[in-house]
């Protein structure tokens, strides 16, 4: 089974009421067998316009990413990251060479 991947880049653009990920959803993360890979807001660019943050986050499975990121346990802080934040969230599966 692939391993999944949620990736986030994105601008803060509420500092006053935004709370880091990292922060707020470990617990959550836990649950649905998933970890942060990559929490920051200062990865060096080598090419293009990447936004300000950028998350990774694993989990044992793309249906188990697929279950957090629609959970009613993160949907509390999937409201704030909505009304704090402006980027992009993706879903991807783990490559695996054949």
């Amino acid at each position: 089974m692939n391993r999944g991947y949620l990736i986030e880049n994105y601008t803060v653009t509420d500092n006053k009421n935004y709370i880091p990920p990292v922060k707020a959803i470990n617990k959550i993360l836990e649950k649905f067998n998933g970890k942060f890979l990559v929490a920051t807001p200062k990865a060096k660019t080598l090419f293009g316009s990447p936004l300000e943050v950028v998350l990774v986050m694993e989990f044992k499975s793309v249906d188990n990413a697929y279950e957090f990121h629609t959970s009613k346990e993160y949907g509390n802080y999937k409201k704030l990251y909505e009304n704090t934040t402006q980027g992009w969230i993706c879903l991807a599966p783990e490559y695996i060479k054949k």
